[in-house]
């Protein structure tokens, strides 16, 4: 004997497709605010171009970090220790390798800050 469906079990399958259809509009919503995080203003929906961006970071020690930063046409060389952020070289971009201060002299004051908690502003 086939029954034929009553009003319970329609409002079931409506509830049901409800349910799903909320939960995959949640899903939607959410995909589109996590690629929208980082978009300062919504030009379209591209991206703004950034800045600021890190060029190469190089662990040193155990919580000793040298990096290299990139800011517009300029690079800056900083430190990074517990205890902060140190300015070791700044770098015109495109200009001659000779002019930055020495890798084994970064390095070596990288340490050292590390070792000794201090700081310092500029390496020659």
């Amino acid at each position: 004997m086939n029954a034929a469906p009553t009003a319970a079990s329609l409002d079931w399958v409506a509830l049901t497709g409800n349910f799903v259809l909320v939960i995959v509009l949640l899903v939607a919503v959410l995909w589109l605010l996590r690629r929208m995080q980082g978009i300062k203003g919504l030009q379209g929906l591209r991206p703004v171009a950034r800045r600021l961006s890190v060029v190469e970071a190089l662990t040193v020690g155990p919580r000793q970090k040298l990096a290299l930063l990139r800011l517009d046409d300029h690079e800056v060389l900083v430190g990074i220790t517990p205890n902060g952020f140190t300015l070791l070289d700044r770098i015109a971009h495109g200009a001659p390798a000779g002019s930055a201060a020495s890798v084994g002299s970064i390095v070596s004051v990288a340490t050292s800050l590390g070792a000794t908690g201090g700081t310092r502003e500029h390496v020659a």
